[in-house]
């Protein structure tokens, strides 16, 4: 019986998700990523200054031909949901964004060239001798 329900309400749920409102499916430029850490911050810190800050410097690459129009209504759907006072809808919105960001081409090279430092870290005679009871 449960599986004509799975077969309807699975189609039903997929399509809910993908109508869903919100920016967290855009893809953001690398150069534009800082930006969305960034609104995330303010708006977790419920910051307007900061979030003034966020929105100059927004404009300002738009200006200058460096934020696509799907990562400026992204951005600004975070920036006007604050702006609101509706700072927990901003928050969401924000992390949404930044969840949704997935690693180009270059950050998987960039990281694939890194080199770690793989030694262990080890402890001074000091703080052994402070974690002792």
């Amino acid at each position: 019986m449960r599986r004509p329900l799975m077969i309807v309400a699975a189609p039903t749920l997929g399509l809910a998700l993908l109508a869903a409102p919100g920016c967290g499916g855009t893809r953001i430029s690398g150069e534009n990523r800082d930006l969305v850490v960034s609104l995330a911050t303010a708006a977790s810190a419920r910051e307007s200054s900061w979030l003034d800050k966020n929105a100059a410097l927004l404009e300002e690459r738009r200006a200058a031909g460096k934020v696509s129009d799907a990562e400026y209504a992204a951005f600004q759907e975070v920036v006007a949901k604050a702006k609101s006072g509706d700072w927990d809808a901003a928050q969401a919105a924000a992390y949404a964004l930044r969840d949704a960001q997935e690693p180009t081409a270059e950050d998987l090279e960039r990281l694939a060239e890194r080199k770690l430092d793989h030694q262990p870290k080890t402890l001074g005679p000091k703080a052994r001798n402070a974690r002792k009871p």
